[in-house]
C-alpha cells in the first residue's frame, strides 16, 4: 500500500502545505496520507476531519510539552502493514512494544490542554512580533528578503536571506540570540538548506539565510532586542566581507 507523507508546516520557512489537494490526489491513487504535523500542532487550529488525513504526527516540546514524547493520530478504520521499531510486546496494538512514558504522556496533555486555551490570542500575537522582526530588518538592511513571504505561513516561523553575510559568521556575532542557519533538525550541518535550494535560492543565498522562531513565551522586547542585535551582527559581516572594514 502506498502512503504519501507531507509536512504541513515547513520547518524552515514556515509555508504551510495545501494538503486539501494533496489528499485528493492521494485518495484518488490509493494512497493513504500521512502528514508530520510537528511545527504546526499548537500554533494554529487543528481539525482532522477537516485536514481528512489517515495519519498525523506530533511532538510535545513544540507546545511547551516535555521533549522526547509526541503522539501519532491514526484515523479508525485504516489497515496500514507496519513493522515496529521497538519489538517484543503486543502494546499499542502492535505498533510500539514497551512500557508507556507515563509521565511524558501526561506532561503532552497538560501541555495541550494549556495550548488550546491560549490558541486564539497566540497566534496574533506572535504574527505581530514576527511582522515586526521582519519589517524592521528589511527596512533598514537593503536586499534583506523573507523566503516564502507570499505563500500562507505559520506565524512564528521566518527565514530571512541577508546577501553578502554567511549565516555562520551573523550567528557568531550575536551569541545571545537563539537563531540558526536553517531547521533545528539540521543545525550544523555543513551543506546548505536543501529547502532553500529547491525553492531556486543560489548556495551563496542559501548560506546567508537565518531562522528565527518564536512562541508564546516570547516578549515584544526580546524581539526589539533580537532586531537591533541582528542588524549590528549583519551589518558587521557584510562589510567584513566586502573589505571595506576600517584598521
Amino acid at each position: 500500500m502506498a502512503v504519501v507523507s507531507v509536512m504541513l508546516a515547513n520547518n524552515e520557512t514556515g509555508a504551510l502545505a495545501d494538503l486539501a489537494s494533496v489528499v485528493r490526489i492521494a485518495r484518488a491513487a490509493g494512497a493513504l496520507v500521512h502528514s508530520d504535523a510537528t511545527q504546526y500542532v499548537g500554533r494554529l487550529p487543528v481539525d482532522l476531519d477537516d485536514l481528512d488525513v489517515d495519519l498525523l504526527s506530533l511532538s510535545a516540546h513544540k507546545f511547551g510539552g516535555p521533549q522526547g514524547v509526541g503522539a501519532l493520530f491514526v484515523r479508525r478504520g485504516i489497515s496500514l502493514p507496519h513493522r515496529p521499531l521497538l519489538v517484543g510486546g503486543g502494546h499499542e496494538k502492535g505498533w510500539r512494544a514497551g512500557t508507556l512514558n507515563v509521565a511524558g504522556i501526561v506532561g503532552m496533555g497538560a501541555a495541550a490542554e494549556a495550548a488550546r486555551r491560549q490558541l486564539g490570542d497566540e497566534a496574533p500575537h506572535i504574527t505581530k512580533l514576527r511582522d515586526l522582526l521582519e519589517g524592521e530588518l528589511l527596512a533598514q538592511l537593503p536586499g534583506s528578503h523573507v523566503n516564502g513571504a507570499r505563500a500562507p505561513r505559520l506565524p512564528g516561523v521566518t527565514s530571512i536571506t541577508f546577501p553578502g553575510a554567511p549565516a555562520d559568521a551573523v550567528l557568531a556575532s550575536m551569541p545571545a540570540i537563539a537563531a540558526s542557519d536553517g531547521s533545528a533538525c539540521s543545525a550544523g550541518a555543513p551543506s546548505p538548506s536543501h529547502v532553500l535550494l529547491a525553492m531556486g535560492l543560489s548556495r551563496e543565498a542559501a548560506d546567508s539565510t537565518i531562522r528565527f522562531s518564536m512562541g508564546y513565551a516570547t516578549t515584544e522586547q526580546e524581539i526589539r532586542r533580537a532586531i537591533d542585535a541582528t542588524l549590528r551582527a549583519v551589518t558587521h559581516v557584510q562589510t567584513v566581507m566586502s573589505g571595506t572594514a576600517g584598521p
